[in-house]
């Protein structure tokens, strides 16, 4: 894989955050917006071995090169795990914003194709259509704020939800599932201030708050009974009277589950490659097998579990410490211009 800048990275895990927060689907109010700050504050401590490892010049294709199969296929599990939950994601939504495909079989079909020629162009087309992705994400919230605004009531804030702001910290910190593909995707950036890669913590803090602010005081008490927050957000602010915004959420919906799940595709497929790497059709076999998962976590809650709590420390936390306590004594593990 060619290199991405740490722009393109943040804009990138930004996009995919931005997919989760108009999937949410979780009681909100003021106990949620306090637990949602928490939670992003836990994940830039997660990432502090990253970012320490990557200083030291470590390479994770360096690291795999040495035959070491273990960790590629415990990431390669993650993804696929993570893209089909994204696929059931994309299964709810096409319900609530009444997608002209609504059949899971044939939705879960037209974007594996999407995605498999989208990660056929590689990282580098990937992170440039981030940007552009960007740009409507941006357009979208601004036309959101302008609809929403003359409906706010600031006295909604003082409604009680019905968790607790530990409930919300870990609830939010479940849905924090790209951090493990912070570890990765570092490797392919060019090492130098890996710190500028974590902006879109502070970026997608923002993003979560401002929506959640929305729902709470724009929905008041609509809001107890609204199973997807953010797609009823969408249809109470309308900006005109006579024309609806609904396509350009449609619109952006489906370009982040596009981009999320070639994201996931791309990671999947390259760490296939380092393990079986005579293996062809790699990024078809991985789209196949996200579908295949779908199936098995539509009738399994992991998305908010424990579990998933669990796999994002460990990949996005102790993996990482690890190798920062043993690249003192594996120089191999290095950049070679590092070395």
């Amino acid at each position: 894989m060619n290199k991405i800048s740490c722009s393109q990275l943040t804009t990138t895990l930004l996009l995919s955050s931005a997919f989760m927060l108009m999937c949410f689907s979780a009681p909100i109010g003021t106990e949620y917006m306090a637990g949602t700050a928490i939670s992003f504050v836990i994940q830039a401590i997660l990432c502090i071995p990253i970012i320490i490892l990557y200083r030291k010049g470590f390479s994770l294709s360096a690291y795999c090169s040495e035959k070491h199969f273990l960790i590629p296929c415990i990431f390669v599990l993650y993804f696929i795990l993570h893209g089909g939950m994204s696929f059931v994601l994309v299964f709810n939504g096409a319900e609530q914003l009444s997608l002209p495909f609504s059949a899971p079989l044939v939705t879960a079909v037209l974007i594996g194709i999407v995605c498999f020629y989208t990660a056929s162009l590689g990282l580098c087309a990937f992170a440039r259509a981030s940007s552009i992705v960007f740009g409507i994400l941006v357009i979208t919230l601004a036309v959101l704020l302008t609809g929403a605004w003359q409906r706010i009531d600031t006295m909604e804030l003082a409604q009680k939800s019905e968790s607790s702001i530990i409930q919300s910290t870990l609830q939010n910190l479940s849905l924090a599932d790209t951090l493990p593909a912070v570890f990765v995707l570092m490797n392919f950036t060019d090492g130098k201030k890996p710190q500028k890669a974590l902006f879109f913590l502070p970026l997608g803090l923002i993003l979560w708050e401002l929506v959640l602010f929305l729902c709470i005081t724009v929905l008041g008490s609509l809001l107890p009974d609204a199973q997807y927050p953010f797609f009823l957000l969408t249809s109470v602010s309308q900006p005109l009277s006579s024309q609806r915004a609904d396509s350009l959420y449609l619109i952006l919906f489906v370009l982040l589950c596009i981009l999320r799940i070639t994201l996931l595709t791309v990671l999947s497929a390259h760490f296939l490659g380092m393990v079986f790497k005579k293996l062809r059709f790699r990024s078809i076999i991985t789209l196949f097998l996200m579908i295949g998962s779908a199936v098995l976590l539509g009738s399994v809650n992991y998305s908010g579990s424990i579990l998933c709590i669990i796999a994002i420390v460990l990949l996005s936390f102790v993996v990482p410490l690890t190798f920062c306590l043993r690249l003192k004594n594996h120089v191999s593990w290095k950049e070679k211009n590092n070395v």
